[in-house]
């Protein structure tokens, strides 16, 4: 769940970011805390891809939000290969990481349908 390079939800790269200090304090060893830090570094560089991706019209909303749709569906897979496993701590993280983005798709398509209305409302 660590790899980030085609993770498109900024909300998941955020939440993943903020985990990492954290992360780093439980760290077992030296290499466990540098792989945090590269993690850390990757997160950052995703997330100035992505949004340079969203600023440049390479990546529209639409595509955009289709993306964050299918790793909501990639999430709920792992979150249950991880529960049939015994692994509760990654079917909680997964499940963490499904509701930041639901909570993401829908400020999105609420400010696109009031953005739709305040356009309808200029129209004579």
């Amino acid at each position: 769940m660590d790899i980030m390079d085609t993770t498109v939800s900024n909300a998941v790269l955020e939440l993943e970011l903020l985990q990492i200090p954290a992360r780093m304090r439980d760290a077992s060893d030296a290499k466990a805390a540098s792989e945090l830090e590269d993690l850390a570094s990757a997160i950052k560089l995703r997330m100035s891809v992505v949004a340079a991706q969203v600023g440049a019209g390479v990546m529209t909303i639409q595509d955009y939000m289709a993306g964050v749709e299918k790793e909501v569906a990639l999430n709920k897979d792992w979150a249950l290969a991880a529960k049939r496993l015994g692994r509760r701590d990654l079917a909680a993280r997964a499940l963490r990481r499904i509701k930041a983005m639901q909570a993401e798709l829908d400020e999105m398509r609420q400010a696109m349908d009031a953005d739709g209305e305040a356009d309808g409302d200029e129209e004579p």
